[in-house]
C-alpha cells in the first residue's frame, strides 16, 4: 500500500534484544491512484501491529467470514487461521509481527479472543497513537518499533518460558505428534492445549497444520515445477490433502489464491526470505 517514490515491500530485523518476541517488521507501500481499488492478501499468521500512516486513505480487511471496512488506523490482528484478504486505495503501511512469547511478554493475557479480528491497539496500550506519531518522523521503522517494543519490555513480568520453546518446536519440520510436544514440555496434551489457546490463539493440531501448510504454500508459489516434492516433504499424502488444507486457511484453492493475491503478496516472499530468513 504510499507514495510514487516508495512502491513496494520492505521487512527489517528487529534488534537482538527482540528477537525472542517479535517476527520482524514490514513495510507496504503503493501509489494512490484517484479511482484507482487494488486487492491482496496476507497469509494466516502471528498477531500483527498494522499502522495506516498519514497520506492514506482508509482500507478493508476480510479474515474469514468477518469484514473491517476500514481497518483501524492503528490496529491488532490477532493471530489468523484465514488469509486476510485486502481492498484498498494504496498508501503506506508498516507493522510488526509478534511472536506468541512477544504477545505474552508485550500484552500478555488470552489471545484466543482476538483470533481472526482485528482490533484498535489503543484498547490494549493507550500509546498507540504515540507510536503512529513516531513512524510517521522519517526514522526508519525498525528503529521505532525497537524502542516502542523494548519499552513495553520493561512493564510485565517475564512470560513463561515454555512459550518460546514451543515456538521453536512448531517450526520445527521434525514435529508432528502433539504427545511428543507435551512430553517434551512435561504437560499433558490437555494442559498443552490451554498453554497454546491461551497464548498462541489455537489449538496445537491447528498450529502444526497451519505450520506445514504456509511451508507448503510457500514451496508451491515460488517454485511450482518442485510443488509435488514440497507437498511430500511438508508431509501431505496427495494433493487433495494439500487442498483440503488450502480451503481451511485460504477459503480457496491454491490456484484461485494465486489469482487473489495482488504484487505486494508476490512480492512479500522474496523480499521476507531475504531480510528475515524465512517466507512466511
Amino acid at each position: 500500500m504510499g507514495d510514487q517514490e516508495s512502491v513496494g515491500v520492505a521487512y527489517h530485523r528487529p534488534s537482538d534484544a527482540l528477537t525472542r518476541y517479535v517476527t520482524g517488521y514490514h513495510r507496504f507501500a503503493a501509489p494512490v491512484v484517484p479511482g484507482h481499488v487494488f486487492h491482496d492478501a496476507f497469509f494466516p499468521s502471528v498477531a500483527t501491529i498494522r499502522v495506516t500512516l498519514a497520506g492514506s486513505p482508509p482500507w478493508a480487511l476480510r479474515i474469514g467470514s468477518r469484514t473491517y471496512d476500514p481497518v483501524p488506523t492503528v490496529a491488532l490482528t490477532g493471530p489468523t487461521s484465514y488469509a486476510g484478504y485486502v481492498t484498498g486505495s494504496g498508501g503506506i503501511l508498516v507493522g510488526a509481527g509478534l511472536l506468541p512469547y512477544g504477545w505474552a511478554q508485550l500484552f500478555g493475557g488470552d489471545v484466543s479472543r482476538l483470533s481472526n479480528r482485528v482490533i484498535p491497539l489503543d484498547e490494549l496500550d493507550p500509546g498507540a497513537e504515540m507510536l503512529r506519531a513516531a513512524l510517521e518522523t522519517g526514522e526508519p521503522v525498525q528503529q521505532v518499533f525497537d524502542a516502542w517494543l523494548e519499552a513495553r519490555l520493561q512493564r510485565r513480568a517475564p512470560a513463561d518460558p515454555r512459550i518460546d520453546r514451543l515456538c521453536t518446536m512448531l517450526r520445527d519440520p521434525a514435529t508432528t505428534r502433539i504427545e511428543a510436544v507435551a512430553e517434551s514440555l512435561d504437560m499433558t496434551p490437555r494442559a498443552l492445549a490451554a498453554l497454546t489457546r491461551f497464548n498462541f490463539g489455537f489449538t496445537p493440531k491447528l498450529l502444526l497444520r497451519r505450520t506445514r501448510f504456509l511451508r507448503a504454500l510457500s514451496a508451491v508459489l515460488t517454485q511450482p515445477d518442485a510443488a509435488p516434492m514440497a507437498l511430500e516433504e511438508a508431509g501431505y499424502w496427495d494433493r487433495s490433502h494439500f487442498l483440503r488444507d488450502s480451503h481451511l486457511f485460504l477459503g480457496c484453492s491454491v490456484r484461485e489464491f494465486s489469482r487473489r493475491r495482488g504484487p505486494h503478496n508476490q512480492l512479500a516472499i522474496r523480499a521476507r526470505t531475504e531480510a528475515l530468513g524465512e517466507p512466511v
